[in-house]
């Protein structure tokens, strides 16, 4: 054809389109596309773009007929410069201010000045995070792609790349967390011939691209640096089955820096094939955690089967809701795609969504989309579902514009949050910083007495909460014990199975099972915010009479109540009834931002707690209490066949036995337990943090809080400063 272009040619042997298809694809009728194929001459340069652009192909690729190489997919050029500028902006401006706060601390230090009061000390340190604090927000969107081994993620992946950068094949493939960003955001310290470096750690220590640079540095897990031949040779599953034995618990993680024009925008976390075996599952649950976004692929021709539901619960349960725009567009980081597409007839495939919710939403209780909000419900729901096939661009285009639309718009959240963050770590700093001043300035008018200190009543105050404690966790086992004996009732199955309309069938049944365990786990997590609220109402009251008593001291027991619990929650990896101070930021990915700003957050009230009132705001439960019970339970079941008539009360009967067997009660039982004791122990150990706070405030003087003022005046004019400037500024 050298050169010279015919459609006709074109749609019928290159696209294998019938007239109707191709004029519905270019959005024109029948008649303009035969004027277009009867008399080239028709084809403005207008209409070649336009065509190039519907179809996938290059204007080149038009007239010379190469083989068709899907182009990469692009982010909108403004939407990543705004961002590339406001995070530039804001580095420079973290900067600015970080030399201020050190020319401010070396001033002091030559003329022989030591911080020695804990509130000015602490203070100086938490203005050192502030920073951070507006950077990480703006921080590359992280997009996870979960699914069963087949569902063919990496191939996606390498489409949206426009490369084939990760390994593919119909059987359980990735094994390892890979990683992929732009070479732009490469560390230096891989080496200007490198791009791909291999991380080997425990499941408890988080491995991102904030610390890799830090990892490299030290050497200690890292594996290989190299090229991206790393990603076939540590990645797959054979290099993981050979190190498993030496090594169960570990994790191998995968970076890797390419030049992509979508990730200029984002990055992406490719991640092991669920139900594959329980280590792939929780290797995909832990690069899950950390993500922005998550895309579901579950292959077209069997589309979300039962193990797929109860990974799609967790993921939705514990999803971040910050890019909804205030439930205007529920869901707004989660996609669900039917893969491989083309095995269905198009026709088809609305249906088979359509069923698919029809089943996830059946096995569910009939109150379950009403808890995150009243735009969320089955219609929003099922609009997140979009089909995708890696040869036919046609099937996969309706995703494709979901997608670019879903992250241009995450990309837009970030950038405001960034400026609002900043406002209101400003605002608070300021307001705290003033706090103290007049805390200072009261103690220097009214000394802290000598008397001994008060430990009747911290020990008063311990035995108050941890009877508070213990009495929410016996009422908790009660109420569970209740709940589940009304669940598992025989004649309530039987009941359920006639509500439901399943049939004396393997798929019914299993639906049965995710429906009972679906109505355990919120019936667990129901009863427990229940009695956390009310442990959090009794808990305020205890803590204002408290406070109350020591504000005599010129001491704020509740701020270091609330910043020690939190501390010893973050450094014990555990949270029992505190959960709050550590789901307020939306997602689990929240956690990373919590563990390096915790002091900040509680102290200044920008995510719960408040710097002197008594509003602990512990009642509602913050991450997936469960995560993961439910796939363990689930899988030791089995779907029993019974004959004939009544078979509804037999298999109820038969259901019941196997729970029992399993121990699904006494299993949940204990989850209630840790959660209960993990709150007695946090109690138990702020109290004894507060008590070491209050003996070295006991030791201050009104000489040294004197010496301190002139500081504490200038750390705050410096963030007044910041304010000031906040229209030319993002800090």
């Amino acid at each position: 054809m050298n050169g010279e272009f015919d459609l006709n040619y074109f749609r019928e042997k290159i696209l294998k389109m019938n007239k109707q298809d191709f004029a519905d694809l270019m959005e024109i009728d029948v008649i303009t596309l035969e004027m277009w194929e009867g008399d080239p001459d028709n084809l403005t340069m207008r209409i070649y773009k336009e065509i190039a652009e519907k179809t996938d192909y290059t204007l080149e690729q038009l007239f010379n007929f190469k083989e068709h190489v899907p182009l990469p997919w692009k982010l909108d050029n403004k939407i990543t410069e705004k961002r590339e500028e406001v995070l530039k902006k804001t580095l420079e401006n973290e900067q600015s201010f970080e030399e201020a706060l050190l020319e401010i601390e070396q001033k002091e230090l030559e003329e022989g000045f030591e911080i020695n009061v804990a509130e000015v000390k602490g203070y100086f340190e938490e203005l050192k995070k502030i920073g951070p604090l507006c950077s990480n927000r703006l921080r590359k969107p992280l997009v996870a792609f979960i699914g069963a081994s087949d569902a063919g993620k990496s191939s996606l992946i390498n489409v949206i790349l426009g490369t084939d950068l990760l390994p593919t094949a119909f059987q359980p493939m990735t094994a390892a967390i890979n990683y992929v960003y732009h070479e732009l955001d490469k560390p230096e310290n891989i080496g200007d011939e490198n791009n791909t470096v291999v991380v080997r750690t425990n499941h408890e220590q988080l491995v991102d691209i904030s610390n890799l640079e830090n990892i490299i540095e030290t050497g200690e897990h890292v594996i290989a640096i190299g090229r991206t031949n790393l990603i076939r040779e540590y990645g797959l599953n054979k290099y993981n089955e050979e190190i498993n034995e030496e090594n169960n618990q570990g994790l191998t993680y995968i970076f890797t820096f390419i030049d992509a024009p979508i990730l200029t925008g984002l990055a992406f976390i490719d991640t092991p094939g669920i139900s594959a075996n329980e280590k792939d599952n929780q290797t995909a649950l832990k690069a899950y955690q950390y993500a922005d976004v998550t895309i579901y692929l579950s292959q077209m021709s069997s589309f979300l089967r039962e193990e797929d539901m109860i990974f799609i619960k967790q993921i939705i349960d514990s999803s971040s809701r910050e890019f909804d725009q205030d439930g205007r567009v529920p869901f707004n980081n989660l996609l669900f795609v039917g893969s491989h597409a083309d095995s269905v007839g198009n026709s088809d495939i609305s249906e088979i969504f359509n069923r698919a919710v029809a089943r996830f939403l059946n096995v569910q209780t009939s109150t379950y989309f009403a808890k995150f909000g009243p735009t969320y419900n089955q219609e929003t729901f099922r609009k997140r579902f979009y089909a995708s096939d890696i040869k036919d661009p046609r099937l996969s285009q309706p995703f494709k514009q979901a997608f670019i639309a879903m992250m241009e718009n995450i990309l837009s959240v970030k950038i405001r949050q960034s400026r609002l963050v900043q406002k209101k770590a400003i605002e608070e700093m300021i307001k705290t910083g003033k706090k103290i001043e007049e805390h200072l300035t009261a103690r220097i008018n009214f000394p802290a007495t000598k008397e001994s200190l008060k430990k009747y009543k911290f020990q008063q105050i311990e035995e108050e909460l941890l009877r508070l404690s213990n009495t929410k966790k016996e009422v908790s086992i009660r109420d569970f014990h209740n709940a589940y004996a009304k669940i598992f009732a025989i004649n309530s199955i039987e009941e359920l199975i006639k509500k439901k309309e399943f049939k004396n069938n393997q798929e019914d049944k299993k639906q049965l099972l995710i429906l009972l365990q679906n109505m355990v786990d919120e019936k667990l997590q129901g009863i427990l915010k229940e009695n956390s609220a009310d442990f959090s109402s009794k808990m305020d009251g205890s803590i204002k009479k408290f406070n109350d008593f020591f504000n005599s001291e010129n001491f704020d027991f509740t701020n270091f109540f609330i910043k020690s619990s939190t501390d010893v929650a973050t450094s014990l990896g555990i949270y029992g009834a505190f959960s709050i101070l550590f789901g307020s930021l939306g997602n689990l990915g929240g956690y990373l931002i919590l563990m390096q700003t915790a002091g900040f957050l509680s102290s200044v009230g920008l995510y719960g707690g408040t710097v002197s009132g008594t509003a602990t705001a512990i009642s509602a439960i913050g991450g997936p209490l469960t995560l993961g019970l439910a796939l363990i339970i689930f899988s030791g079941l089995v779907v029993f066949n019974i004959f004939g008539d009544g078979w509804m009360r037999k298999y109820a009967k038969q259901l019941v036995k196997q729970f029992e067997k399993l121990g699904v009660e006494q299993k949940y039982s204990m989850e209630i337990i840790r959660y209960w004791d993990d709150t007695a122990k946090i109690t138990a150990e702020a109290i004894k943090k507060v008590e070491e706070e209050y003996a070295q405030h006991q030791k201050e003087t009104a000489q040294i809080i004197q010496a301190e003022i002139p500081f504490l005046r200038d750390l705050v004019q410096l963030v007044e400063s910041v304010k000031v400037a906040e229209d030319e500024k993002i800090l």
